[in-house]
C-alpha cells in the first residue's frame, strides 16, 4: 500500500529523531537495519507499488461491486444477510460502499499508478510507464461506469483538498487517452529478455518481454473497445465503429481446451493472479464465499437459460445434483424448483488460487459480433458468435438476432462487472425486477466518508441523474432504463 505524503513525513520525522538520539550513544547504533525499521519503509519501489496495486484492484474488480452486477443482473442472487438487502433488495446505501469508491484513489490506487508513471518517464522504462497508464485508464473507466461522475483530473493533486467531481463523458473520453498513452508507451519498450516480473497479469507464467508487451496492448485495445460500448446509448452507431476498429486489434488468442473456454483462461486473457492463503492473498470471491457462501446461490434466470441451452457451463458455474440438475431463487429470493438453491461451483472459480477473468479473447470476439450485428447484420455477427460457442464445445448456430448476441455475452461475462454494462445499454436478457421497484439500478452510490470530506460529492438526493428528470439510479451514459 502506498504510504500518504502525511504518513511518509510522519515516518521520516520518526526515523529521523531516533537517528539523532542515537549518535550520541556511538557509531553502533547507526546503519542499516538500526535506524531503518523494515516494517515501516518510507518509501516503495516502483515495482512494489505496481505489485500493490494489483493485490488492490481485486477487490474492486472481484469485491461488492461485482457481487452488485452479478446479482442486479440475475446471474447470482443474494440470499441472506447483506447481500440479500445491498443487492437483492437494491438496498445498498452510502455507508456500504466505503473502499469500492475511495480504493481507486489511496490504498494503492491513483496515487501509486501515478507514481510508477513517474519512475517510468524519469528512469526510461516505457514497459512500466505503459502498464501503469494502462491500468489507470482501465480503472477509471470501471469506476466512472459505476459510479459516474467522480474525481479526477484534480485527484492527484495534494493542493487541491477538495477535488471537483469530473462528468463521465469527461472521464470516458480521458480513459481513451490514458489507454493511448499505455499502447504507445508499449510500442517504444524494449522486446528482448524476460518478462518484467512485477506485472502479475501477463508474467504471472514466465513469458518473454514481447509476448507480455504484445498482450497488454492487444488488452488494452479490447478495454478500449469495452469503453466505446458504454457510449453506445449516446453516439450510436459512431460507437460501434470505434469499438469494433479496437476489438479487430484486441485479444486474439483463443482457448486451448473447453476448461479455459469456460472459465476465461485462454493464454491472452486478462486475468488477475492470487496465491493460496485466505485472507491475504486469495482470489476475492473465493476468499467471500469461504466464509459467506450461503449468502450467494445461483439466479433461477440464469440456471433457466444454461439449462435450455444445454450449455456445459452451467456444471462449470454452479453445484449441480446427481441428475446434473441446478436449481435458483428468482428476484424476490423466492426459490425456483426443488432446491436448495446451487452454489457457485467449489472446484475451480471457489479455490483461492483462481486466476478471475477480467477482459477475455469470449468478450473481444462478442464485442466484434455486437458490433458488426448492429453496423452490418446478424451475418457478420454469426462467425464471432460461433467461435465462441466452438470453443466451448457447442453447437454453431445457422443466424442469430441481437438477443442472441447478447446471451451469448451475457453468460461468457459470469462474476464480471461488466456484464451490468451489458444490460444497461441492451436490456438484455429481460429481467423482472425486485418487489415494486420499476427499475433495476444502474449504478453505485458515492461513498459516505468521501463525501464528508468532499463537499463536491452530492448528497444522494442530489445526485447527478442521466438526462434531465431521470432517476439517479442512471448516469450520463445509461440514457434510458430497461423496460
Amino acid at each position: 500500500m502506498t504510504p500518504t505524503p502525511m504518513n511518509k513525513l510522519m515516518r521520516k520525522g520518526t526515523i529521523l529523531t531516533l537517528a539523532l538520539s542515537g549518535a550520541a550513544c556511538g557509531d553502533y547504533l547507526q546503519g542499516p537495519g538500526l535506524t531503518e525499521d523494515p516494517n515501516n519503509p518510507v518509501a516503495a519501489s516502483a515495482a512494489q507499488q505496481l505489485i500493490a496495486f494489483q493485490a488492490s484492484i481485486s477487490t474492486r474488480l472481484e469485491g461488492q461491486t461485482a457481487r452488485n452486477a452479478g446479482v442486479y443482473t440475475q446471474q447470482i442472487m443474494g440470499t441472506n444477510n447483506q447481500q440479500l438487502t445491498y443487492a437483492t433488495q437494491y438496498g445498498i446505501t452510502e455507508a456500504d460502499v466505503g473502499g469500492q469508491m475511495t480504493g481507486y484513489y489511496t490504498g494503492a490506487g491513483l496515487v501509486a499508478l501515478r507514481n510508477i508513471q513517474a519512475y517510468g518517464a524519469a528512469n526510461s522504462d516505457p514497459t512500466l510507464l505503459g502498464i501503469a497508464k494502462i491500468w489507470e485508464g482501465f480503472s477509471f473507466g470501471m469506476a466512472t461506469s459505476v459510479f459516474g461522475d467522480l474525481p479526477y483530473t484534480e485527484a492527484n493533486d495534494p493542493s487541491i483538498l477538495t477535488p471537483r467531481l469530473d462528468a463521465q463523458q469527461a472521464i470516458y473520453a480521458d480513459v481513451q487517452t490514458r489507454l493511448d498513452e499505455g499502447i504507445t508507451a508499449l510500442l517504444s519498450a524494449p522486446t528482448t529478455g524476460n518478462c518484467d516480473p512485477a506485472d502479475l497479469i501477463y508474467c504471472a507464467t514466465t513469458v518473454t518481454r514481447a509476448v507480455q508487451i504484445s498482450r497488454w496492448i492487444a488488452a488494452a485495445r479490447t478495454m478500449k473497445a469495452r469503453f466505446y460500448l458504454h457510449l453506445v446509448e449516446r453516439n450510436g452507431n459512431a460507437a460501434y465503429t470505434l469499438a469494433r476498429t479496437q476489438a479487430l486489434l484486441g485479444i486474439a488468442e483463443a482457448p486451448t481446451t473447453a476448461a479455459q473456454a469456460y472459465h476465461g483462461q485462454a493464454p491472452g486473457d486478462f486475468r488477475t493472479f492470487h496465491g493460496s492463503t485466505l485472507d491475504v492473498d486469495g482470489n476475492i470471491w473465493a476468499e467471500f464465499l469461504t466464509a459467506r457462501g450461503g449468502d450467494i446461490g445461483a439466479a433461477s434466470n440464469m440456471v433457466s437459460l444454461l439449462t435450455s441451452r444445454g450449455d456445459p457451463r452451467l456444471s462449470q458455474y454452479f453445484t449441480v445434483n446427481g441428475a446434473g440438475v441446478a436449481f435458483g431463487v428468482n428476484q424476490n429470493n423466492v426459490l425456483v424448483g426443488a432446491g436448495p438453491a446451487s452454489s457457485i461451483n467449489l472446484t475451480v472459480r471457489r479455490v483461492l488460487t483462481f486466476r478471475q477473468p477480467i477482459v477475455t479473447w469470449a468478450e473481444n470476439q462478442l464485442i466484434l459480433a455486437e458490433a458488426n450485428f448492429q453496423l452490418t447484420g446478424a451475418a457478420s455477427a454469426l462467425p464471432f458468435v460461433n467461435a465462441v460457442r466452438a470453443a466451448l464445445g457447442m453447437s454453431a448456430l445457422g443466424s442469430v438476432t441481437y438477443q442472441d448476441v447478447m446471451l451469448e455475452k451475457y453468460v461468457a461475462m459470469f462474476q464480471n462487472i461488466e456484464v451490468w454494462n451489458d444490460y444497461k445499454r441492451s436490456c438484455v436478457p429481460t429481467l423482472a425486477r425486485y418487489g415494486t421497484a420499476t427499475e433495476i439500478p444502474g449504478r453505485l452510490p458515492y461513498a459516505s466518508a468521501e463525501r464528508s470530506a468532499n463537499p463536491n460529492i452530492p448528497t444522494p438526493t442530489a445526485y447527478p441523474a442521466g438526462t434531465t428528470g431521470s432517476s439517479a439510479l442512471r448516469n450520463w451514459n445509461d440514457v434510458a432504463a430497461c423496460p
